[in-house]
């Protein structure tokens, strides 16, 4: 299986700031309150961004096949890739 390449947008990237004294992302308000992609694809933009583009995509979709074996409503990784992706955030190859 080929891995995927997740990699946010540079200028997305430019405007998150982060600490170098704590283990903490700040995130621009008009960031985080963006009305054209769905609140779960927001929080998987928010934490590709503040992961720098090391996100593990096999790994997300290992935690969503947990997630649905213990009843939680699954959310589909791939869907939110490609939703962020129509949306022009990111760029996935692979």
């Amino acid at each position: 299986m080929t891995k995927k390449i997740v990699r946010v947008r540079p200028d997305i990237l430019d405007s998150v700031l982060r600490d170098p004294f704590e283990d903490m992302t700040y995130f621009p308000n008009e960031l985080i309150h963006r009305q054209d992609v769905s609140l779960s694809a927001l929080g998987l933009l928010l934490e590709l961004a503040a992961t720098e583009g090391d996100f593990d995509v096999e790994a997300a979709r290992a935690q969503e096949l947990e997630r649905r074996s213990t009843g939680l409503e699954p959310e589909d990784v791939d869907e939110l890739l490609s939703e962020l992706e129509a949306a022009g955030y990111i760029t996935v190859a692979g």
